[in-house]
């Protein structure tokens, strides 16, 4: 499978702009992840704890479903729905795909 470049969006870590070369580490997707739960949420990004897991946030299925369509959009990768189910946390999640990811680059 070949990651193709992410969707480049306002809530996008790139402030540059261009599509990344590499694929995205595991502190880019928490970066990520933290400003757009953030901004679901409506709190300031400080406030996320990537260590807290997602139901606490109070995300019900619908809305950990969009959180996955809208990563899924942004790395450009196919994501199991049931995703941050299976990882629960946003540092969880970060570190899982980004393994993933740079796995199926090789």
């Amino acid at each position: 499978m070949t990651v193709q470049d992410p969707q480049m969006d306002p809530l996008s870590t790139d402030a540059s702009n261009q599509p990344k070369s590499q694929p995205p580490r595991a502190a880019e997707i928490q970066a990520w992840l933290v400003s757009h739960l953030a901004t679901v949420l409506e709190v300031d990004p400080a406030q996320v704890d990537v260590t807290t897991p997602f139901d606490r946030y109070g995300l019900d299925s619908v809305a950990a479903i969009g959180l996955t369509g809208d990563l899924e959009e942004w790395l450009g990768y196919d994501l199991d729905p049931t995703l941050l189910y299976d990882y629960p946390t946003i540092e969880t999640v970060s570190r899982h795909l980004a393994e993933e990811i740079q796995a199926n680059e090789r």
